[in-house]
């Protein structure tokens, strides 16, 4: 981990392994993400990644259960639904336009995929086509060359404007969610299982408050707090955040390189139909997904020779112990801890 001096009162140590960088990963008692300044105007100083020790956690514990194998199975469905629409839209733009720019179309889906896994349909596709095309007013809000302060008619402010929309929208469909799982409803998205587990436990406090016990067999639910619909929103959008430009990019890779390696895409394309048993319509499932290997292989080679993201920058809030042989320091608020993303 070589230290590279910036400035007087600025360095950077970069971690250069995939288990150190996991390490980083997962010590929110030592770092938290450090973007640009303007980030936490953006995406809201509330927001839960930035936060640390109890109130980070307090998130990290009720978030963790919304993405094990059973929850991802859940969100199949409506994912592969999405797909379905966007490419058959796209076999009509190859006929009509051999030549076509696809990376816009790689974004929108992304961000098509991502609401609907997110927040199902709580909201409409007129609103997710809308989030995606002013999506890149956020991204350019957030580049490094950027005055850290909101000036009307900037790019901070249109992406500022952009997000407080996203932020809305969210905070809508929190409270749908929270009417819906109220009323008794089956979960069908990822903010249904978080709001599932959030009245779970609630329940389960109000159990123990009148005395009762759990029944022989029976587990205690998850600890998580009663969110409010901003906060939910916040989390949200930081997920959106997450699966938006670094996927795009990996996605428009991978296309071109499937483009000029034929071998290649045949081979994807003989075990997609080979783990669906010879029917090409046959949904998806987590089973299936198991099983494609060589496929899993080509995504991981994808993101080994072009990587979406190179380095996440982390400021050290409590000297880290990183190695046997050397802890990171705690110093100033412009100490930074470069972690290496390439993994």
């Amino acid at each position: 981990m070589p230290l590279t001096s910036l400035s007087t009162h600025r360095f950077v140590v970069i971690a250069s392994t995939r288990d150190l960088a996991r390490k980083v990963f997962n010590s929110p008692m030592y770092v938290k993400p450090c973007v640009v300044d303007v980030a936490k105007k953006i995406l809201r100083p509330t927001n839960w990644v930035f936060l640390d020790g109890k109130a980070h956690v307090d998130y990290r514990r009720g978030l963790n259960g919304l993405f094990t194998r059973k929850s991802l199975s859940e969100y199949l469905p409506g994912q592969e639904d999405m797909h379905k629409r966007y490419f058959k839209r796209w076999i009509q733009i190859s006929k009509e336009t051999p030549k076509a720019q696809f990376m816009p179309e790689f974004r929108e889906i992304n961000c098509a995929v991502s609401c609907r896994t997110f927040v199902g349909n709580y909201t409409s596709d007129k609103k997710v086509k809308k989030i995606s095309d002013d999506y890149y007013k956020i991204t350019a809000a957030l580049d490094l060359v950027n005055f850290p302060i909101i000036i009307p008619y900037t790019r901070t402010w249109y992406g500022k404007k952009c997000a407080d929309m996203v932020l809305d929208e969210f905070s809508e469909c929190a409270q749908k969610s929270k009417d819906h799982i109220a009323a008794g409803g089956v979960p069908h998205c990822l903010l249904d299982y978080w709001v599932k587990a959030m009245f779970e436990y609630k329940s389960h406090k109000e159990r123990l408050a009148r005395g009762e016990t759990l029944t022989p067999g029976e587990t205690a639910p998850t600890t998580i707090r009663m969110f409010t619909n901003w906060e939910i929103a916040q989390t949200l959008f930081t997920f959106l955040f997450a699966s938006q430009d670094a996927s795009s990019s990996a996605t428009t890779w991978l296309f071109q390189i499937m483009a000029d390696r034929p071998d290649c895409l045949e081979r994807v394309r003989e075990e997609a139909l080979r783990v669906r048993g010879g029917d090409p319509y046959k949904p998806a499932d987590i089973d299936m997904l198991d099983q494609m290997v060589y496929t899993r292989a080509v995504v991981k080679e994808c993101l080994r020779y072009r990587p979406p993201v190179t380095m996440v920058p982390y400021e050290v809030i409590k000297s880290f112990p990183v190695t046997n042989g050397y802890v990171v320091p705690k110093g100033k608020s412009k100490d930074l801890f470069l972690l290496d993303a390439c993994f």
